[in-house]
């Protein structure tokens, strides 16, 4: 799992990438709004990641190919070290976690969309049914 913290146009976001077993590559952004401090990105991953992450496996993106720079095993400290500044020379939002964000993007489009056209749905029959009752009343006489 990798969290970047960065700066986009007035905001700030983390990107959240990570390997899953069965989904495969998975990636959001999490906007923090203002500069967040250490205390802001902590509540966020203590309380919020895991209800995020299981957001991102109900809406199941899943990726052709894993990421190998995700997987973890033991690295020396200074290759590590000198790995952690070579990222953050490189821009904050990668071309695949784009496309994985995106992928999200148009399932949540999707998925409200479907909402709105069944509340809207919903509320034409409600105004029917009151249109009918309200003419049944008139034909009534009382």
């Amino acid at each position: 799992m990798k969290m970047t913290v960065f700066f986009d146009g007035g905001f700030w976001f983390g990107l959240i990438e990570y390997q899953d077993r069965q989904l495969g590559y998975q990636a959001f952004r999490y906007p923090f709004g203002k500069e967040p401090k250490d205390s802001d990105i902590l509540d966020f991953i203590h309380l919020h990641l895991t209800e995020w992450m299981q957001k991102q496996e109900r809406l199941g993106l899943v990726s052709d190919e894993p990421d190998t720079s995700l997987v973890h095993k033991s690295i020396n400290p200074k290759r590590m070290q000198r790995e952690i500044s070579k990222q953050m020379k490189q821009p904050a939002l990668s071309s695949k976690a784009q496309q994985a964000m995106q992928a999200s993007h148009e399932l949540l489009k999707l998925e409200k969309k479907a909402s709105n056209r069944q509340k809207r749905q919903e509320y034409k029959e409600r105004q029917f049914q009151l249109k009918q009752e309200k003419r049944r009343k008139k034909k009534k006489g009382h």
